[in-house]
């Protein structure tokens, strides 16, 4: 299915519905950061913090990319594809920190190894692909797989962490299959629904967590 294309004051112009989505989740992660770190302050919530805080600017970015895309091609999207690897990468921070609150440093080496081969792989070719493994990656191995097994132990804590997983799992299909309900929603549109869902969970995720940490020490 084709692009949206209209016209703007002599502009040729692309793609209004993921400018709007893609505003949605850049000003709705900034306000998830800006509650963060008013409220909280934990190693675990500060990390979380980074992330709302990057993919905030990464979406933001990327609205105008897709709008401007005529003018600006790939190159464009540099700003976007960048910070997305850098809020997945302090995603998996805050996972590890969660997991493991004395420290890890094999996986936190790891974390870091993971994004600089992701920048180095951009610098390579110029590809989506590259951040979206490393978002695969960080989604799946660092979070979805091990708060799956925390929640199949009836643990009390992550399941908006595990519902936020599965949200973020459906922009897979939707994207290998190219499912488009119209020119006006394709299925970028649908995944940046999805991602707007997933988000939501992660930032009630990180309440929900912090809130159990201040019932144990009351």
């Amino acid at each position: 299915m084709e692009k949206i294309e209209f016209e703007f004051w002599g502009l040729q112009l692309l793609e209004p519905m993921a400018l709007l989505l893609n505003l949605i989740m850049s000003f709705q992660s900034f306000r998830y950061y800006q509650k963060i770190s008013k409220s909280l302050a934990s190693p675990f919530s500060v990390y979380f913090g980074k992330f709302f805080f990057f993919i905030s600017i990464s979406a933001f970015f990327a609205a105008w990319s897709h709008l401007f895309y005529n003018y600006l091609g790939m190159y464009g999207k540099i700003p976007g594809f960048t910070t997305n690897i850098i809020a997945i990468s302090m995603l998996e921070y805050a996972m590890v920190t969660y997991f493991y609150p004395k420290g890890h440093v094999l996986l936190k080496s790891i974390i870091g190894l993971l994004m600089m081969g992701a920048f180095g792989l951009l610098i390579f070719e110029l590809n989506f692909l590259w951040a979206a493994i490393h978002t695969g990656i960080g989604i799946v191995l660092f979070l979805g797989v091990p708060i799956t097994f925390r929640i199949l132990k009836r643990a009390d804590q992550g399941r908006f962490f595990f519902w936020g997983f599965i949200s973020m799992l459906m922009t897979l299909p939707t994207e290998l299959l190219g499912l488009n309900l119209s020119s006006w929603f394709q299925h970028q549109d649908i995944s940046h629904v999805f991602m707007i869902c997933s988000l939501y969970c992660f930032s009630s995720g990180v309440q929900e967590i912090e809130l159990a940490k201040t019932t144990l020490k009351t």
